[in-house]
C-alpha cells in the first residue's frame, strides 16, 4: 500500500473515513493511493501464457482462452486491511488493476463442477484439481492438471445496497460496495498439462497411450462445459447466489473481434503408421533360379515341360517357383507403393497442435467435443 500508520493523522484522511457518504471521498482517494495507468498493457508482461506456449509442453496439453464480458457486476473481498471503502473489489497489488485471481477461478470452476454433480471424491474431479493436502499417505497425494491464471479488468464502478428500517420502511446508511461494472471485458485462461499417467508396467504401451487420450478427451469436455456453466449460470466471485458475476453468452468481444480459442498439443494429421515391410524373396523361386538362372517364365508350366523335356515332377517345380515369382512381383510392387506414400508422410512437417476458434460459450462446448472425438479416434466434423 501508498499509505501507512502515520496517514492516520492525515486531516482529509480522517474525515475521509469517518464521513456518513464516502462516495464523495471516493475519487480523491482513488487519486492518492490507488492511482493506475490506464493505457497499460498487461499483456505485454507476459503474465499469462500464449497459445504458442503449448509447443514446449507435453503432448495432449491443452488451453482455453476464453474472453468474456459481464451481464451483471463482479464482486470480490480484497485482503487489505485499510480502505475507504468496506468492500474493496481485488486489485493487483503493483497496479492496482481490478482482478480476478487464479485462486478464484479455480474454486469457481469446482464449485461449478460440484453444482453440475461431479462431487470431491470424483476419479475425474481429483484428476483436474488434485486431491486434499491432508492426505496421510503422501503417495496418494496428486496435483491436478488445471492451471488458472488471473484475468485483469479495465473498468471499476460501485454497487449500493442500502438496508431499510423494519418498522419505517426508510433507507439508513447505504452500503458502498466497489465492482467491476457491467460491460466489462476479460479473458480467462486455462492450461492443462497431463504431467502424470497411468502406470507403464500395468498395461502395454499402446494401450496406455489410448487410455491417456481417452482420459484427456473426457477432461476437455468436463472443462468445456464448466467453463459455461460457470460464467453462465453459477457465476464467479462474491454474492453470486444473488445473481452476480455472471457473464454474456457470446466470447467474441465487438470492440476488439477477438474470438474464443482453443488449442490441443495433438497435431492436425493422423500418426504415421510403420514403415512398410518388404516382402522375402521365396526360398523355392531362389532355389529354383540356382538351377535355371536364364528362366524367364514366360512359357506355362506345360510348354516348358515340353520344351525341357521334363519329367511331371520338374513341371510341378516350375509351376510353384512360377507362381511364387507372380506373387512376389506383386507384393513388391504393393510394398513400393506403400513406401512411397509412407516416405511423402514421414516427411510432411505436422502442425504442432490443433487450434479451433468459437464465438459463444455454447460453441465452446461443441468445438471441445469435436476434439474430444478427434482424440478418442472417431469420425469428427472439427
Amino acid at each position: 500500500m501508498q499509505y501507512d500508520y502515520s496517514a492516520t493523522h492525515d486531516s482529509w484522511l480522517q474525515q475521509a473515513i469517518f464521513a456518513k457518504d464516502k462516495r464523495k471521498y471516493l475519487s480523491d482517494w482513488q487519486n492518492r493511493y490507488e492511482t493506475s495507468d490506464r493505457d497499460l498493457k498487461l499483456e505485454d508482461f507476459s503474465f499469462i501464457p500464449k497459445l504458442s506456449d503449448l509447443d514446449r509442453l507435453p503432448s495432449l496439453s491443452f488451453m482455453l482462452r476464453v474472453p468474456f464480458k459481464l451481464r451483471k457486476p463482479y464482486l470480490s473481498k480484497d485482503d487489505r486491511t485499510f480502505h475507504l471503502i468496506d468492500n474493496p473489489v481485488r486489485k493487483d497489488k503493483v497496479f492496482q488493476t481490478p482482478m480476478v485471481a487464479s485462486t478464484s477461478w479455480k474454486g469457481a470452476l469446482r464449485a461449478a463442477l460440484w453444482q453440475m454433480g461431479h462431487r470431491e471424491e470424483n476419479e475425474q474431479i481429483i484428476r483436474l484439481f488434485g486431491n486434499e493436502r491432508e492426505e496421510e499417505d503422501h503417495k496418494k497425494l496428486k496435483s491436478g492438471r488445471l492451471y488458472f491464471y488471473p484475468t485483469f479488468f479495465d473498468k471499476i464502478g460501485l454497487e449500493v445496497i442500502n438496508p431499510h428500517d423494519r418498522k419505517k420502511g426508510t433507507g439508513k446508511n447505504p452500503i458502498l460496495i466497489e465492482c467491476v461494472p457491467i460491460g466489462a471485458t476479460g479473458e480467462l485462461v486455462i492450461l492443462y498439462v497431463p504431467f502424470w499417467t497411468v502406470e507403464k508396467n500395468q498395461i502395454t504401451e499402446e494401450e496406455r497411450k489410448q487410455k491417456q487420450k481417452t482420459e484427456v478427451a473426457e477432461d476437455l469436455k468436463l472443462v468445456a462445459e464448466g467453463v459455461k456453466e460457470m460464467l453462465t449460470v453459477y457465476g464467479f466471485g462474491a454474492k453470486t447466489s444473488s445473481g452476480f458475476g455472471i457473464a454474456e453468452q457470446e466470447t467474441a468481444n465487438s470492440e476488439q473481434k477477438t474470438a474464443g480459442q482453443i488449442a490441443i498439443n495433438c497435431p492436425d494429421v493422423p500418426e504415421i503408421p510403420p514403415c512398410p515391410q518388404e516382402p522375402e524373396y521365396p526360398e523355392n523361386l531362389r532355389l529354383f533360379l540356382e538351377q535355371h538362372p536364364n528362366e524367364d517364365f514366360r512359357l506355362s508350366p506345360k510348354e516348358w515341360r515340353k520344351s525341357r523335356n521334363a519329367t511331371q515332377v520338374q513341371e510341378g517345380v516350375y509351376r510353384d517357383a512360377r507362381n511364387a515369382r507372380s506373387t512376389y512381383q506383386n507384393a513388391l510392387s504393393a510394398y513400393e507403393c506403400e513406401l512411397t506414400q509412407w516416405e511423402v508422410q514421414a516427411n510432411a512437417p505436422p502442425l504442432p497442435k490443433t487450434e479451433r476458434s468459437f464465438n459463444t460459450l455454447d460453441q465452446l462446448v461443441t468445438r471441445a467435443e469435436e476434439l474430444a472425438q478427434k482424440l478418442k479416434g472417431g469420425e469428427s466434423n472439427a
